[in-house]
């Protein structure tokens, strides 16, 4: 199998790691955990850092991959596809903007800045990463590409 055509699953496993390292990081803070929470929020961030040079790669090799299905689901997969990446896009300097109000770093910043913007960032990252999810198993396993 050539190393491209397997970009699809990895990129649906690092949607899957984002999502369970957001989970868990709104599970630390909300336990009063704000080491494992950092922890957990720069891995998410990393594992998006990499879907996001894997994912446009991939694009640019393979271009637009044809969705296969037909009928009512046709719609049902463009609007989930069309808000998944209109939230991606929105997201990325919402994500950059909550890491940046972060109280930990050096700079003297408000906890409550970091919350506020985080409040609205992390919902959106996550409806990312699982409609990531929901996408690829429409487009590869349930409605696969045709040869």
């Amino acid at each position: 199998m050539e190393l491209i055509s397997i970009l699809p699953h990895f990129h649906a496993s690092l949607n899957l790691a984002s999502a369970v390292l957001l989970f868990s990081a709104a599970q630390a803070i909300r336990r009063g955990d704000a080491v494992t929470h950092r922890q957990r929020m720069a891995g998410a961030l990393i594992v998006s850092a990499i879907f996001l040079a894997s994912y446009l790669t991939y694009h640019a090799v393979v271009g637009n991959v044809k969705f296969a299905g037909t009928g009512w689901v046709r719609p049902v997969y463009f609007t989930l596809l069309i808000t998944h990446v209109g939230l991606a896009v929105v997201s990325l300097p919402m994500i950059f903007l909550t890491v940046r109000r972060a109280p930990w770093r050096l700079v003297t910043t408000s906890s409550e800045a970091h919350r506020s913007i985080a409040r609205l960032t992390w919902p959106i990252w996550m409806y990312v990463s699982i409609s990531g999810l929901v996408v690829y198993a429409m487009a590869f396993h349930i409605y696969p590409p045709l040869p």
